[in-house]
């Protein structure tokens, strides 16, 4: 195969819910959408998860009931397209396998050749009442470079990016159905567009394009829009409304990952097939957890009237970031006296337990990766402390959110809490050497259900990630 061309022209498709019996209606969105990238000149059009010809299924039988194109014919029309304007092409449909159905997207190259299948893996809600999950990561080699899918909620378990780029994928396409959140008319967000695709791309450095629809498919489920594309520093080169048709187009690079290595003490845990160990919490009352930036402790005179103001605040439990292991036990014995519990050094490698539960201390360096906070959040940490956080907020956010766990960061002079939900709950803001505090409720961490039917743990494939990052599965005994 001749090398991949360097810069590429790539487009997603932004198109309109459609429901099952719609099915011409979809076709036609697809042939129109193919169309306009062609005319557009682009390399590769990334399709919506579920374009042909709906995401939701009311169930097998209807789906199979439902003059639904079969898909070996299906194929042939993309393929057609792909051949006939040169252009290598991505798109959601549903699969039939005889005995099962699974949410998959196809690549097709621009020669009209099916080059392979990627099929779901993280099932989201009504999706495991239908579908099959995939079993092993998509990445395919094509003439345009070593391309990966990720369909929809599979970017929710960072394994599923890390593994694509440890499986050498240069851009990442993601045929999305990102469903609309917010419930009051004119309102929309999902995480996904909001900071996790952004945070996914800091963490592996390849491009991303993710095609998304818009509106309304059933009575309770609605898309929220902003498809977008991103370049290999995360950067966002374009971006879709959330109400409306788009094509969007740009121009990435093929990248190399630059991903962190997964430490070795943490491959373990992330390749076991045993079961995430229950969050470890105490408190059964919310608590109130404070980050503290090392300048206003240094400001302090030993930061002892600024622990007392804190303590007759109600907290409980902070971070701040210390110079050495000697000078965090210094402030952390006096810290102590007045009932809070400090982690001023990050000691990765081992979760420790405080009166309001587990816990873990990282340093900005871990939190680049995603497999520290996902083995100690595996082995029950409900909050992770990270000392010198790196200068990415939707990092941050992104080890809170797929972990469900609270998240407490302070450096220099900036601090900030997240939510298990990835919500800022508080954050230095003008006068950036003050410390900040926030109540949590540490019960809602056991909770590891994100959506019904979606426990973000259980939904885990770690034999398809061992075999990604080439190592062994480790069979639960």
């Amino acid at each position: 195969m001749s090398a991949p061309p360097a810069i590429l022209r790539v487009a997603a498709a932004q198109l309109p819910a459609t429901r099952l019996a719609e099915g011409p209606r979809a076709l036609a969105l697809i042939d129109t959408a193919i169309a306009e990238a062609a005319a557009r000149g682009v390399d590769l059009l990334v399709l919506p998860e579920g374009a042909y010809p709906s995401y939701y299924l009311p169930g097998v039988a209807e789906f199979r009931t439902a003059g639904v194109m079969p898909n070996r014919e299906f194929l042939a029309w993309l393929s057609e397209r792909a051949r006939r304007h040169h252009m290598h092409l991505i798109c959601g449909y549903i699969e039939d396998q005889g005995d099962c159905l699974c949410n998959a997207a196809v690549l097709v190259d621009d020669a009209g050749e099916v080059v392979g299948i990627a099929r779901k893996s993280f099932l989201w809600g009504d999706d495991n009442r239908v579908f099959r999950p995939g079993d092993r990561l998509g990445v395919f080699d094509t003439r345009i470079g070593r391309l990966g899918i990720a369909i929809c909620a599979d970017v929710r378990a960072p394994e599923t990016t890390a593994g694509l780029a440890a499986l050498g994928a240069q851009f990442i396409a993601v045929p999305t159905c990102w469903v609309n959140v917010k419930r009051r008319p004119g309102e929309y967000y999902n995480p996904q567009p909001d900071f996790l695709i952004e945070a996914r791309g800091l963490e592996i450095g390849v491009p991303f394009v993710c095609a998304n629809k818009f509106g309304v498919e059933t009575d309770t489920l609605s898309y929220c829009g902003f498809s977008l594309i991103t370049d290999a520093d995360a950067r966002v080169l374009a971006k879709a409304p959330p109400d409306a048709p788009a094509l969007l187009c740009a121009e990435i690079q093929p990248t190399r990952s630059r991903m962190p290595a997964i430490p070795a003490w943490t491959r373990l845990r992330l390749f076991d097939s045993a079961p995430a160990e229950e969050a470890a919490v105490e408190a059964d009352e919310p608590v109130r957890i404070a980050a503290i930036p090392s300048a206003s402790l240094i400001h302090a005179d030993g930061g002892m009237d600024l622990l007392r103001r804190l303590a007759a605040g109600g907290v409980v439990a902070a971070v701040s970031a210390l110079p050495s292991m000697a000078a965090a036990d210094d402030v952390a014995l006096l810290a102590r006296t007045l009932g809070i519990e400090l982690v001023g050094y990050a000691e990765p490698e081992r979760m420790r337990l405080a009166a309001f539960g587990g816990y873990a201390a990282l340093s900005g360096d871990d939190v680049r990766s995603f497999a520290p906070a996902r083995a100690l959040s595996l082995d029950g940490a409900a909050v992770l402390f990270v000392i010198h956080p790196p200068d990415a907020l939707p990092l941050l956010r992104a080890r809170a959110v797929e972990n469900r766990v609270v998240l407490a960061a302070a450096g220099a002079e900036t601090a900030c809490i997240i939510g298990p939900d990835g919500a800022v709950l508080a954050q230095t803001a003008s006068n950036p050497c003050e410390p900040v505090a926030a109540t949590v409720d540490l019960t809602s961490v056991r909770d590891k259900i994100v959506f019904p039917g979606t426990h973000i743990f259980e939904q885990r494939k770690p034999r398809a990630y061992a075999a990604a990052f080439g190592e062994p599965t480790q069979a639960s005994v």
